[in-house]
């Protein structure tokens, strides 16, 4: 079993009820499910995870709709960097600021090993869209031509501005 992210993309008024609306997406694919025998992905996963997390544009910290979990997984209050969150509209999240940050530290000398490089800074290791299909980092991608890390990005940075965008840690 492992811990891994999912990055989960919900219509718009998603955060009237975040956690209904997360949990009807990721419904299909509870391993917990029937009937038997059930394929799923997942089979627990909590709202977002430190160090995991976006960063949001200038000017718009305080939005309601911005997604920050006030616990981790283990229950341990959690403590948030100004400017960052677990999800939330797509056109508040600042994925460019992300990814020139994690080109940043990948370029500097005295760090030997970065997490997240700047094709990585948002690309998480799931994808679950719009449509309700789930895409694995190891998956056939629907766009030919590209790899997983690609077609993620793209399909994330091209996502109306006001769909809402949730990083799930997920134990699998």
């Amino acid at each position: 079993m492992a811990h891994e992210l999912v990055t989960v993309c919900l219509p718009p008024d998603a955060h009237q009820d975040l956690r209904a609306a997360l949990e009807e997406a990721m419904a299909p694919f509870d391993v917990n499910g029937g009937p038997a025998p059930r394929e799923g992905e997942w089979d627990h996963w909590w709202i977002g995870r430190p160090g995991d997390v976006f960063d949001v544009h200038r000017g718009h910290e305080d939005d309601p709709r911005l997604v920050r979990a006030a616990v981790d997984a283990y229950g341990e209050p959690r403590e948030w960097v100004p400017g960052t969150c677990d999800g939330g509209p797509r056109g508040l999240l600042d994925f460019a600021g992300m990814r020139t940050r994690a080109a940043r530290l990948a370029s500097r000398s005295d760090i030997p090993f970065t997490r997240r490089t700047p094709e990585r800074a948002v690309a998480t290791e799931n994808l679950l869209t719009l449509d309700g299909t789930w895409i694995y980092h190891d998956d056939q991608v629907p766009r030919a031509g590209t790899g997983y890390v690609e077609f993620a990005n793209s399909y994330l940075d091209e996502l109306a501005p006001d769909t809402m965008v949730v990083r799930l840690r997920i134990h699998c």
